[in-house]
Protein backbone atom coordinates (compact mmCIF):
# COMPACT_ATOMS: atom_id res chain seq x y z
CA UNK A 1 0.00 0.00 0.00
CA UNK A 2 1.44 3.38 -1.33
CA UNK A 3 1.71 6.35 1.41
CA UNK A 4 -0.52 8.71 0.06
CA UNK A 5 -3.63 5.91 0.40
CA UNK A 6 -2.17 4.87 3.25
CA UNK A 7 -2.58 8.69 4.72
CA UNK A 8 -5.80 8.94 3.11
CA UNK A 9 -7.63 6.18 4.98
CA UNK A 10 -5.96 7.31 8.57
CA UNK A 11 -7.68 10.51 7.87
CA UNK A 12 -11.07 9.15 7.12
CA UNK A 13 -10.95 6.34 10.05
CA UNK A 14 -10.17 9.56 12.22
CA UNK A 15 -12.95 11.91 10.74
CA UNK A 16 -15.69 8.98 10.51
CA UNK A 17 -16.08 9.03 14.54
CA UNK A 18 -15.38 12.53 15.05
CA UNK A 19 -18.67 13.10 12.86
CA UNK A 20 -20.69 10.31 14.38
CA UNK A 21 -20.11 12.10 17.72
CA UNK A 22 -21.10 15.48 16.13
CA UNK A 23 -24.16 13.84 14.71
CA UNK A 24 -25.13 12.37 18.40
CA UNK A 25 -24.41 15.68 19.59
CA UNK A 26 -27.51 17.34 17.51
CA UNK A 27 -29.39 14.45 17.71
CA UNK A 28 -29.42 15.22 21.75
CA UNK A 29 -29.12 18.79 22.04
CA UNK A 30 -32.38 20.18 23.96
CA UNK A 31 -34.73 22.37 21.75
CA UNK A 32 -34.79 26.55 22.06
CA UNK A 33 -36.28 28.58 24.15
CA UNK A 34 -39.92 29.56 23.11
CA UNK A 35 -40.78 33.28 23.16
CA UNK A 36 -43.20 34.50 25.45
CA UNK A 37 -46.50 35.06 23.29
CA UNK A 38 -49.07 37.04 24.36
CA UNK A 39 -51.62 33.38 25.13
CA UNK A 40 -48.87 32.20 27.42
CA UNK A 41 -50.86 31.46 30.39
CA UNK A 42 -49.15 29.82 33.77
CA UNK A 43 -49.57 26.43 34.41
CA UNK A 44 -50.37 26.63 38.21
CA UNK A 45 -52.20 29.94 38.31
CA UNK A 46 -53.93 30.14 35.19
CA UNK A 47 -53.64 33.36 34.75
CA UNK A 48 -51.59 35.29 32.09
CA UNK A 49 -47.58 35.34 32.43
CA UNK A 50 -48.19 39.22 31.74
CA UNK A 51 -50.13 39.47 34.75
CA UNK A 52 -46.79 38.80 37.27
CA UNK A 53 -43.43 40.71 36.88
CA UNK A 54 -40.63 38.84 37.99
CA UNK A 55 -38.51 35.46 35.98
CA UNK A 56 -40.45 33.05 34.60
CA UNK A 57 -40.08 29.47 33.29
CA UNK A 58 -40.95 27.31 30.26
CA UNK A 59 -40.19 23.48 30.48
CA UNK A 60 -40.44 21.97 27.25
CA UNK A 61 -41.54 18.15 27.01
CA UNK A 62 -41.47 15.06 24.89
CA UNK A 63 -44.96 15.16 22.63
CA UNK A 64 -45.85 18.70 23.22
CA UNK A 65 -46.00 21.38 20.57
CA UNK A 66 -45.72 23.89 22.98
CA UNK A 67 -43.78 24.69 26.39
CA UNK A 68 -45.39 24.62 29.86
CA UNK A 69 -45.28 28.02 31.15
CA UNK A 70 -44.33 28.89 34.49
CA UNK A 71 -45.31 32.26 35.97
CA UNK A 72 -42.13 31.74 38.36
CA UNK A 73 -38.86 30.62 38.25
CA UNK A 74 -40.12 28.68 42.18
CA UNK A 75 -43.18 27.28 39.68
CA UNK A 76 -40.65 25.50 37.78
CA UNK A 77 -38.89 23.97 40.17
CA UNK A 78 -41.92 22.93 41.58
CA UNK A 79 -42.77 21.07 37.84
CA UNK A 80 -39.59 19.03 38.24
CA UNK A 81 -40.35 18.08 41.58
CA UNK A 82 -43.95 17.09 42.01
CA UNK A 83 -44.45 13.43 41.08
CA UNK A 84 -47.50 13.79 39.30
CA UNK A 85 -45.60 16.21 36.31
CA UNK A 86 -44.85 14.99 33.71
CA UNK A 87 -41.39 13.72 33.43
CA UNK A 88 -40.25 13.06 29.67
CA UNK A 89 -38.63 16.86 30.24
CA UNK A 90 -36.75 17.96 27.11
CA UNK A 91 -35.24 21.46 28.49
CA UNK A 92 -35.94 24.13 30.91
CA UNK A 93 -35.45 27.38 30.60
CA UNK A 94 -35.72 30.23 33.21
CA UNK A 95 -35.25 33.99 32.82
CA UNK A 96 -31.56 35.35 33.00
CA UNK A 97 -32.00 38.48 35.56
CA UNK A 98 -28.04 39.20 34.90
CA UNK A 99 -28.81 42.28 32.79
CA UNK A 100 -31.51 43.23 34.88
CA UNK A 101 -31.57 47.05 36.59
CA UNK A 102 -34.67 45.21 38.66
CA UNK A 103 -35.16 41.79 39.17
CA UNK A 104 -38.77 42.22 39.44
CA UNK A 105 -38.51 43.88 35.90
CA UNK A 106 -36.64 41.21 33.35
CA UNK A 107 -35.93 41.37 30.01
CA UNK A 108 -38.31 38.19 29.16
CA UNK A 109 -36.50 37.56 26.14
CA UNK A 110 -33.17 36.75 27.71
CA UNK A 111 -33.11 33.10 28.53
CA UNK A 112 -30.74 30.58 30.25
CA UNK A 113 -30.77 26.63 30.43
CA UNK A 114 -32.13 26.21 34.12
CA UNK A 115 -29.31 23.85 35.00
CA UNK A 116 -26.74 26.15 34.00
CA UNK A 117 -27.74 28.84 35.88
CA UNK A 118 -27.01 30.13 39.53
CA UNK A 119 -29.51 31.01 41.68
CA UNK A 120 -29.58 33.16 44.96
CA UNK A 121 -32.15 31.49 46.82
CA UNK A 122 -33.80 33.16 50.28
CA UNK A 123 -32.93 36.39 49.77
CA UNK A 124 -35.27 39.31 50.45
CA UNK A 125 -36.64 39.85 46.76
CA UNK A 126 -40.18 38.33 46.17
CA UNK A 127 -41.50 36.94 43.32
CA UNK A 128 -43.93 38.04 40.82
CA UNK A 129 -46.88 35.97 42.82
CA UNK A 130 -45.43 38.03 45.99
CA UNK A 131 -43.69 34.74 47.68
CA UNK A 132 -39.99 33.71 48.11
CA UNK A 133 -38.47 33.01 44.78
CA UNK A 134 -35.03 31.86 43.78
CA UNK A 135 -33.39 34.51 41.06
CA UNK A 136 -31.70 32.81 38.00
CA UNK A 137 -28.38 34.06 36.40
CA UNK A 138 -26.51 33.11 34.00
CA UNK A 139 -23.08 34.61 35.48
CA UNK A 140 -22.15 33.80 38.85
CA UNK A 141 -20.37 37.18 40.01
CA UNK A 142 -23.74 38.44 39.23
CA UNK A 143 -25.57 36.02 41.41
CA UNK A 144 -23.07 37.04 44.18
CA UNK A 145 -23.57 40.75 44.50
CA UNK A 146 -27.42 40.16 44.24
CA UNK A 147 -26.64 37.91 47.24
CA UNK A 148 -24.40 40.73 48.91
CA UNK A 149 -27.36 43.57 48.54
CA UNK A 150 -30.23 41.33 48.63
CA UNK A 151 -29.07 38.67 51.36
CA UNK A 152 -29.46 34.49 50.46
CA UNK A 153 -27.46 31.51 49.40
CA UNK A 154 -26.11 30.93 45.55
CA UNK A 155 -27.10 27.45 44.90
CA UNK A 156 -26.51 25.72 41.15
CA UNK A 157 -30.03 23.77 40.29
CA UNK A 158 -29.63 20.32 41.93
CA UNK A 159 -28.65 21.74 44.99
CA UNK A 160 -31.94 23.25 45.66
CA UNK A 161 -34.29 21.36 48.00
CA UNK A 162 -37.96 20.60 47.83
CA UNK A 163 -38.63 22.75 50.99
CA UNK A 164 -36.96 25.64 49.61
CA UNK A 165 -39.60 25.67 46.93
CA UNK A 166 -42.33 23.67 48.15
CA UNK A 167 -42.34 25.19 51.63
CA UNK A 168 -40.03 28.32 51.13
CA UNK A 169 -39.91 31.06 54.52
CA UNK A 170 -39.53 34.66 53.54
CA UNK A 171 -36.32 36.10 55.84
CA UNK A 172 -39.11 38.33 57.23
CA UNK A 173 -41.61 35.51 57.89
CA UNK A 174 -38.53 33.10 59.45
CA UNK A 175 -37.67 36.24 62.06
CA UNK A 176 -41.32 36.30 62.75
CA UNK A 177 -41.39 32.20 63.52
CA UNK A 178 -38.60 32.15 65.72
CA UNK A 179 -39.86 34.92 67.84
CA UNK A 180 -42.91 32.89 68.04
CA UNK A 181 -41.07 29.78 68.94
CA UNK A 182 -38.92 31.62 71.77
CA UNK A 183 -42.53 32.77 73.38
CA UNK A 184 -43.89 29.12 73.54
CA UNK A 185 -45.87 29.68 69.57
CA UNK A 186 -45.86 26.79 67.05
CA UNK A 187 -44.35 26.59 64.06
CA UNK A 188 -45.86 28.22 60.99
CA UNK A 189 -47.21 25.98 58.20
CA UNK A 190 -47.69 27.01 54.30
CA UNK A 191 -45.65 26.98 51.16
CA UNK A 192 -46.14 26.86 47.80
CA UNK A 193 -46.96 22.79 48.25
CA UNK A 194 -50.51 23.43 49.27
CA UNK A 195 -51.03 24.78 45.78
CA UNK A 196 -49.99 21.86 44.30
CA UNK A 197 -51.77 18.80 46.35
CA UNK A 198 -49.01 19.15 49.26
CA UNK A 199 -49.54 18.75 52.82
CA UNK A 200 -47.68 22.11 54.27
Amino acid sequence: MNTSLRATLLAVGLLLPLSACQQQKAETAPPPPVAITADAIGHYCGMNLADHPGPKGQILVGGRDRPVWLSSVRDTFAFTMLPEEEKDVRAIYVTDVTQAANPRKPDLTVWIEARKAWYVVGSRQRGGMGEAEPFPFGDEAAARRFAADNGGTIKRFAEVTEDEILHPTLPSEQTAADESTEHGGGNRGGGHGAGHGETP
